[in-house]
């Protein structure tokens, strides 16, 4: 009863705040009379727009299991990932700050391509990872307590329902569902975060001097990103109340957490790799000499989202490809274009005697997938095409073998292990190469990253790091022979990569290839490609 009280006056002061308190279940059904009365008019006070318009009230920013039981459980947040899981992630985050901490994390803004034309919106990863909000111009505050039950207090500033605006702009999720849906102790409309933010930096102020709190937050655009406007502000006010000394980078600490991948992780990647393998397949079927790389990657994309359709005996359909996009923007390198690691501008016809390198991949519920494939247009390698495709599929193969905990590698040592193999493997096929030629020219990149909710995921940890169970990397040696007469002339012009998503094991025999479905041998593709007629 206190807590009613409590939230009562709070309500009375901030209409516009949401608590958790208001969900107090009666403890006898000689109250629930009277607090029934009591939580519909405190719940009165608290109504956002939401509760208020007839059309907007059936509307939320992303689905949820009230609008899309079929995508999302009464026991998700987002689809394939439970509260519990989600409130395990920020339990471990606080676990080892400092006494009376601060977390600060800011969403994605979102970017624009011309005047009122914007792009689709992308959440920031470690905002999404620790919350499953999905919406900009959001903030969420989590301060660590010893006595509050979790560990810790969050609350969030979110954009408020408003009907007149989201009939323009689309629907939000709103203040109330920061609460109830999102496992916030408190939410308030994001205009109030410059007020909250002062009183927080006035507290530490006070006790700076006298323990080891500190404001863990990412303040600065890193790698290219932006955050929202609350976050410049925010910025602002820290060096106006000189408090450098107390912020410490979180997104470090939030990059330990998502390393290491969690079973319904693993499940969700594992569905992005079946999508995108099969999405593979059907290009391949499909590929034939003329067509633009732009059509190729149409081909793709179509075959991705068609993945995520099923239909049941009775013709009913169950359509999942709303949580599904393209994971980055996809490189369809046909000819000497495949010399050029990052080609994207994918507008050139695919020449019959040609290979395609295709490095593409969809996203399915926030986790990526990353696959290579090269394949000749026509369906038929020529010999040294075949002997280099052979000679790199090699090296990819016994790469793969290595992401176990028991090889003790890590993915730095993978990549040497790779390139001396590389090199052998070449001089077999009359290539006479150097550590050097390998390293500047003929296998310039990395034989792999970390793989997650970003494609190139939590970059701030070093590959230098032991191979752990449940990481989850890419293997993608790769060879690119330009036009250089000390190389044979029947191999210059020629790019080849090989890539798969790959769950590191304990054992060899517990790794896992999240791709594997690709057809990657030289059979497996010659059979594929072209296999499907355009009328089928």
């Amino acid at each position: 009863m206190a807590s009613l009280a409590r939230a009562a006056r709070s309500a009375s002061l901030r209409p516009s705040i949401c608590k958790l308190s208001l969900g107090l279940a009666p403890r006898s059904r000689g109250v629930h009379v009277a607090a029934s009365v009591r939580r519909s008019f405190l719940s009165s006070l608290l109504q956002t727009a939401k509760s208020n318009n007839p059309i907007t009230s059936q509307w939320y920013g992303q689905p949820t299991h009230e609008t899309h039981p079929e995508l999302v459980s009464p026991a998700e947040v987002t689809h394939g990932i439970a509260k519990s899981e989600y409130e395990a992630r920020r339990q471990k985050l606080v676990r080892d700050m400092p006494a009376g901490s601060t977390v600060v994390l800011f969403s994605s803004r979102l970017y624009f391509v011309s005047p009122h034309v914007f792009h689709g919106f992308r959440q920031d990863t470690d905002f999404f990872y620790l919350t499953g909000w999905n919406e900009p111009d959001s903030v969420a505050v989590i301060e660590k307590s010893a006595t509050a039950g979790r560990g810790y207090t969050m609350v969030m500033f979110v954009n408020p329902k408003d009907p007149k605006k989201e009939v323009w702009e689309g629907p939000r999720n709103g203040i109330e569902a920061a609460v109830s849906l999102f496992g916030a102790d408190e939410a308030r409309p994001v205009a109030e975060f410059r007020k909250y933010a002062a009183k927080l930096t006035g507290r530490l102020q006070d006790r700076k001097s006298r323990d080891g709190a500190c404001i863990f937050a990412d303040l600065d655009a890193e790698h290219g990103l932006l955050r929202s406007k609350e976050c410049d502000a925010f910025r602002d006010q820290l060096k106006r109340d000189n408090l450098g000394s107390l912020i410490r980078r979180l997104s470090p600490l939030v990059q330990q957490l998502r390393l290491i991948k969690s079973s319904a992780e693993i499940q969700l990647m594992r569905e992005a790799g079946r999508i995108s393998a099969l999405g593979f397949g059907q290009l391949m079927q499909r590929c034939r000499p003329g067509l633009s790389e732009s059509t190729l990657q149409a081909v793709f994309e179509h075959a991705t989202q068609m993945a995520l359709v099923s239909q049941h005996e009775d013709g009913s359909v169950v359509d999942r490809s709303a949580l599904s996009r393209p994971a980055y923007v996809p490189v369809f390198a046909s000819g000497e274009h495949a010399l050029c690691m990052h080609y994207v501008q994918n507008s050139s016809p695919a020449k019959s005697g040609d290979l395609v390198l295709v490095d593409a991949g969809a996203e399915y519920a926030a986790y990526a997938s990353d696959i290579t494939r090269t394949f000749p247009v026509n369906g038929r390698f020529t010999q040294p095409q075949r002997d280099l495709y052979s000679a790199l599929l090699s090296v990819h193969e016994q790469m793969v073998r290595l992401c176990c905990v028991e090889s003790g590698y890590s993915l730095n040592e993978v990549h040497r292990r790779s390139a001396k193999l590389l090199a052998t493997e070449l001089k077999q096929i009359g290539l006479d190469v150097s550590d050097r030629d390998i390293d500047e020219q003929l296998f310039p990149h990395h034989i792999g990253h970390y793989l997650g909710m970003d494609v190139h995921d939590t970059v701030d940890i070093s590959r230098s790091q032991q191979l752990k169970r449940n990481m989850v990397v890419t293997i993608e040696p790769g060879v690119y022979v330009p036009y250089d007469n000390k190389f044979p002339k029947a191999f210059q012009g020629i790019g080849i990569r090989i890539e798969d998503d790959i769950v590191v094991g304990q054992t060899e025999s517990d790794i896992e290839n999240l791709t594997a479905r690709a057809p990657r041998s030289v059979e497996e593709i010659e059979a594929c490609v072209g296999s499907v007629s355009w009328g089928s």
